[in-house]
Parts: C-alpha cells; structure tokens; sequence
C-alpha cells in the first residue's frame, strides 16, 4: 500500500468526527423552539437562508397540534399540505396552500373523526362545500376563517394608539413603522417587535421603534384568529404612521 494512500485514509479517518460535529451544529442551528404557557413551537429550516421552514406547535405532553409549510417563512408565505390535530390525536383539519392561500380540497373534523367541512377552493375562495352538525346533518357553511380583531374595532384601535403614544416624538415630520407580534388563542399580544429591517435604520430611528415596543406592552385583548370555529395562535402585524409628531393611523393584519 502505497504511502500516499495511507495519508489519505488517515486525514479522511481523523476528520469524520468533527465532520460529525459540524453536521450536529449546522442541524441545530435550523431548528428554533420556543415554550410558552401551554404550548411549544418548532421551526425546522430547510436552506441556510432560513426561508424554506416547516412549522410545528405541541402541547405540553408533546402532542402535534399543527403543522404548516413555508416557502418564505421570514415573509410567513405558507406553501403546501398544512394540517391541524385534536389533543386526541384526531385530525382536524387539512388543506394545501398556495403563497399563503388555500387551494385545493380542505376537509375538517369534528373531535370524534365525523366529518365537519368538505370544501373546494381556488387561491383562497370557496369554489363549492358542505358542512354538518356534529350529528352528520347538512348545515350553511360560515365563513371558514374570520380575522384577528381589536375589542371595539380600528377606531378604538386607534385611540388607544393616540393615548400609549402621545409622549413619543419622532425627529422626522413623517414615519412609519411595522411591528410583529404573537396573538395567542385567548387574544392576548406578546412577543412584540418591530421588523428584522429596523437593524439597518438610524440609531435614532432604531430608539423609536425601542420605545414603541415599550409603549404597547400589555395592550388589551384581542379577538384572536377563528379557523373553523376553533381560535388559533396567528402571527400579527401592526403598522403605525406618524405625521408631524403625532399618531396619524394605524392598522394591523395576521401575516
């Protein structure tokens, strides 16, 4: 055996280990969890980019509760077979998504594996359906999805906007900012802060955003996410326009 052969085998012997090692790293380095009071979330990335992600929640006994598919989860764009489960193990709900809207069969469940919904969309519109009462008779099909909203709607969404932010004033005559929070099931918001591109900002623009964070903190409920008459845990937007000092308007959406 030649020696060069032998140097070969050695280096390719001495560098599995910490080939090994750098795997294990790159590995956990794409899987993120967070706990809360009731639940854990997990986000797998697929690419280096950390946009090809699938998203999973459990219970506390480490039950799937949801599964989704992101083709752009920095941008939250939901793409292929997204499905939902009972704490019993029963399937909820499925459907695909196509750039964050339904497409294709959606089918739901009641808690004992009757059917609930059948239902055919075309990106994101209800094309033709049925649905049923736990006991398996036709019913009207409601709306499947009705939106986070604040207590008392965008008005007073506004007006408490005015009265948190009244002390806050921006150098510039005119501003705006996107913050991104966490709406839980019970309709409270945690886990505000403003977009990853405020990093590149001024600082002065970068202590803005600090300070609204700060501000609405502890905001009152919300009307959480309705999926199938069932409140989900939904990621939202709120977006703030000031224009000469003051809260000029305001808005959100789920993302």
């Amino acid at each position: 055996m030649n020696s060069f052969f032998l140097i070969a085998l050695a280096t390719l012997l001495v560098a599995q280990p910490d080939d090994e090692n750098k795997k294990s790293r790159r590995m956990k380095n794409r899987i993120e969890r967070r706990e809360f009071q009731n639940s854990i979330e997990e986000v797998t990335y697929h690419d280096r980019w950390k946009r090809v992600a699938t998203f999973r929640v459990y219970d506390k006994a480490n039950r799937r509760l949801l599964e989704e598919h992101y083709r752009d989860f920095q941008l939250r764009i939901r793409h292929g077979q997204t499905r939902a489960w009972y704490p019993n193990g029963q399937l909820h709900w499925t459907c695909d998504f196509k750039d964050s809207q339904i497409n294709g069969p959606y089918f739901s469940y009641y808690e004992d594996g009757s059917p609930k919904r059948r239902e055919l969309y075309k990106l994101g519109t209800a094309r033709k359906g049925e649905c049923f009462t736990p006991e398996g008779t036709p019913v009207e099909c409601q709306p499947l999805i009705k939106k986070a909203e604040f207590e008392g709607g965008k008005k007073q969404f506004i007006t408490v906007l005015k009265e948190r932010l009244r002390h806050i004033q921006p150098t510039e005559p005119s501003v705006f900012f996107t913050l991104e929070g966490t709406l839980s099931e019970e309709g409270i918001l945690f886990g505000l802060k403003p977009l990853a591109y405020i990093q590149n900002r001024p600082p002065a623009e970068r202590e803005l955003a600090r300070q609204l964070v700060t501000a609405l903190r502890d905001m009152p409920r919300w009307q959480p996410v309705i999926v199938d008459d069932q409140p989900i845990a939904s990621d939202l937007l709120i977006s703030i326009y000031f224009s000469n000092g003051k809260v000029y308007g305001g808005s959100y959406d789920i993302q």
